[in-house]
C-alpha cells in the first residue's frame, strides 16, 4: 500500500508542471487590443523586430526588449 501511494504521491509531483517557458516572453503573439499611446520611442525586442514604442512590444506579448531599434546585421 505505501508503494502505490508513493508511486501515486510520485506521479502527481512529476505530472504538474506549472512553470511557465522562460522563453514565451520572447514569442510575439497576435496584438491584445490594449490601447497604447503613439510616441515613437522604438525597442528592440528580444525577438529581434522593432516596436514603436514599449507599450506596442508588450501588447505583442514582448516582456524583454532594449531601448533603441533593433540593429540589422
Amino acid at each position: 500500500m505505501r508503494v502505490l501511494l508513493l508511486f501515486l504521491a510520485l506521479g502527481i509531483f512529476l505530472g504538474c508542471d506549472n512553470q511557465v517557458d522562460p522563453d514565451s516572453g520572447c514569442i510575439e503573439k497576435p496584438r491584445d487590443g490594449s490601447g497604447c499611446y503613439t510616441n515613437y520611442s522604438p525597442v528592440c525586442g528580444c525577438n529581434g523586430k522593432t516596436y514603436s514604442n514599449d507599450c506596442e512590444a508588450k501588447a505583442h506579448g514582448i516582456l524583454t526588449y532594449s531601448a533603441g531599434e533593433c540593429k540589422r546585421e
